[in-house]
């Protein structure tokens, strides 16, 4: 299979996702604090290569995969999310600088559920939203214990290794699964032509 298809089945995984967030955060009222962001500002976060191959196709398309791989191997100052906005500027929206090329991980986090002691379901979600939208939490897990649709994350990131088992099964720390998936696209074309519309670096 082509980058290119991968990515795309990538895509759908994720748009899928997205409709099953959106069903459970509509059926439970859940939802991010405003201006938060603490859960990217997490420095031990790891994700799958794969779950990033649609930002590293994007940024390869835009001629800035190289840029950012000589960013990531170099740049041994912060373990934090290169995409991470630390600050927001005036007129932006959230602390990711890409959010359609998000990974999986930043889509999954305080909206899924994980499977704890004898494969019982548990919410996964975060300290501020736990503190600041308890009835919306208590409804969540009521939700999750009814067993009614919400997304579960063993079962998305099972989606994604069938889709290429070398990239999506090891997790690594996030700057590293980035790294790994730039390094694929570029690996991929370093022997074929690029895309149609692809940036010169």
């Amino acid at each position: 299979m082509s980058i290119y298809l991968k990515v795309r089945a990538v895509e759908r995984v994720f748009n899928q996702l997205e409709k099953e967030v959106g069903s459970f955060q509509k059926s439970t009222g859940l939802g991010c604090m405003p201006n938060c962001g603490k859960c990217c500002s997490k420095p031990d976060i790891n994700a799958s290569a794969l779950e990033f191959l649609p930002l590293a196709y994007s940024l390869f398309k835009n001629g800035e995969a190289e840029q950012w791989l000589d960013k990531l191997n170099n740049d041994k100052s912060t373990t934090l999310c290169p995409v991470l906005n630390t600050i927001l500027a005036p007129g932006d929206i959230g602390f990711c600088s890409d959010y359609a090329h998000r990974g999986l991980i930043c889509r999954l986090f305080g909206f899924s559920a994980m499977l704890h002691k004898n494969d019982k379901p548990i919410l996964v979600t975060c300290k501020p939203i736990k503190e600041g939208m308890p009835v919306a939490v208590a409804k969540a897990e009521s939700h999750i214990a009814a067993k009614k649709d919400y997304p579960l994350i063993s079962n998305y990131y099972m989606q994604l290794r069938s889709i290429d088992e070398s990239l999506g099964e090891e997790l690594f720390p996030i700057r590293i699964a980035i790294a790994k998936a730039i390094n694929a696209v570029l690996g991929y074309y370093a022997y074929r032509i690029p895309p149609k519309g692809t940036k010169v670096a």
